[in-house]
């Protein structure tokens, strides 16, 4: 129930942020002066309040109209409420990560608490969207704490908003559009083929998010940077940073990506149940997307909404989602859940493929195929590392296999890494390799 209901709260959730987090942190990295700083965050938050206003109401239309789980949905506008105040776009754009960071994981341990201390059974759903929401909402009203003692006083007006209404409302439509290969499909999938497959897809989903936040950290923290010396004109550093990028990315999803495929049969049923083992399939699907998404983020994040390509940017996700849901149409009815995750990979297939070509000037398409070659080759090397170890110890228990095929793993692939003198691993174990290692 409650995968359904978040699954309906996340399509107005789009509507309040509005993408603002990508175009916020850019501008915010520019502002060359205090005087710049606060007038950027004020037209920016203007229209960011505007838009939340606007959708809670629509919400709250919402709430009183529908039949089912109206308690739920009542509490998650907490929730929505959060969202709206969110500004950690700022402090990314400031290159303050830590301080949200810090934020982010006192307020999740807290609320962690809290539901082992008052969540006991599926009775208590609504005490633990609670949770959740109130401690988002809390975390918010803790940000916005600091920003008054950096900023001082702040004063919003339409003024200050107004150049900033075209470039987010065209940046808007790409979290509308990536509706139709996340929410959008999921809820198709749960009218045609039931809760309980939208339960393998969301619990799949899960672990794809949680390994995400690991892929979607470099650009978090390396956007500002990039904006900076794109600004400033120095392509030479830009070009640094992309093939950094492309370096990291692929050294760290690609084996990511080979080792969720080799522990997901293992994994799923002892960390989920029995019950959710039919998500294991799920589980392999989206594994592949978690290095498409880590170059969807170099090449439409880094480079093309940086170098002021932000239409390319979006038709990429726009035709991209259009692929996606019209997969998903043909093929959930046969295939359920893992038809609606085969349409999520598409999605992402589809957007790679165009911003390849979107952003082909400012990175070298050579380069980028050596680079995801090689770590491929001992991404392979450690998959049948990891499957070798899986058939030797047959009979074991389960949580002894998924050990031993984690460690392999982490050796075997790092071996490969020492092996070939890979200049990210030694830049990581000595600090001496500079920038001018890195592309090699």
């Amino acid at each position: 129930m409650d995968a359904y209901a978040n699954s309906v709260v996340q399509i107005f959730l789009v509507f309040i942020l509005l993408n603002v987090g990508v175009y916020g942190r850019k501008q915010i990295a520019e502002a060359e002066n205090r005087h710049a700083l606060k007038t950027t965050f004020a037209g920016i938050y203007l229209m960011q309040c505007l838009c939340g206003l606007l959708v809670s109401s629509v919400y709250v239309v919402f709430v009183w109209m529908v039949g089912s789980y109206q308690l739920i949905f009542m509490i998650y506008g907490l929730m929505l409420l959060a969202y709206a105040l969110d500004i950690s776009w700022f402090f990314i754009g400031r290159e303050q990560v830590k301080r949200i960071m810090m934020r982010n994981t006192v307020v999740r341990l807290l609320s962690i608490a809290c539901i082992f201390l008052f969540v006991n059974d599926a009775s208590d759903l609504w005490l633990y969207v609670l949770i959740n929401s109130a401690a988002l909402l809390i975390g918010q009203l803790v940000t916005w704490s600091a920003l008054f003692a950096d900023l001082g006083k702040i004063h919003f007006s339409f003024r200050a908003m107004k150049k900033h209404v075209a470039p987010m409302l065209l940046l808007s439509v790409i979290p509308c559009v990536s509706l139709l290969y996340t929410a959008v499909n999921k809820v198709i999938l749960g009218n045609v083929a039931g809760a309980t497959e939208v339960g393998y897809y969301n619990q799949a989903f899960k672990l794809y998010t949680i390994c995400m936040g690991f892929v979607s950290a470099l650009s978090t923290v390396i956007v500002p940077r990039m904006a900076m010396h794109f600004k400033k004109g120095d392509q030479a550093k830009f070009r640094q940073f992309v093939n950094f990028s492309i370096r990291y990315v692929s050294i760290s999803t690609i084996p990511l990506t080979f080792g969720l495929i080799g522990i997901a049969t293992t994994f799923v049923p002892l960390f989920l149940g029995a019950a959710f083992a039919p998500a294991t399939h799920n589980v392999m699907l989206f594994a592949p997307c978690l290095f498409l998404a880590g170059v969807a983020d170099i090449l439409g994040l880094q480079i093309l909404l940086i170098t002021n390509q932000s239409k390319k940017y979006t038709l990429s996700i726009i035709i991209g989602s259009i692929v996606s849901f019209a997969t998903n149409i043909f093929v959930v009815a046969a295939w359920g859940s893992e038809g609606t995750v085969f349409s999520f990979f598409i999605a992402n297939l589809v957007i790679v493929a165009l911003q390849l070509y979107f952003a082909r000037k400012h990175y070298e398409f050579r380069y980028f195929l050596k680079i995801v070659a090689k770590y491929t080759f001992f991404s392979i090397i450690m998959l049948f590392a990891m499957l070798g170890i899986k058939y030797l110890l047959q009979g074991q228990s389960d949580i002894l296999i998924l050990a031993y095929q984690l460690i392999t793993g982490v050796y075997v692939y790092l071996l490969c890494l020492f092996l070939s003198k890979d200049p990210l691993l030694f830049q990581i174990l000595y600090r001496k390799v500079g920038w001018k290692h890195v592309k090699k």
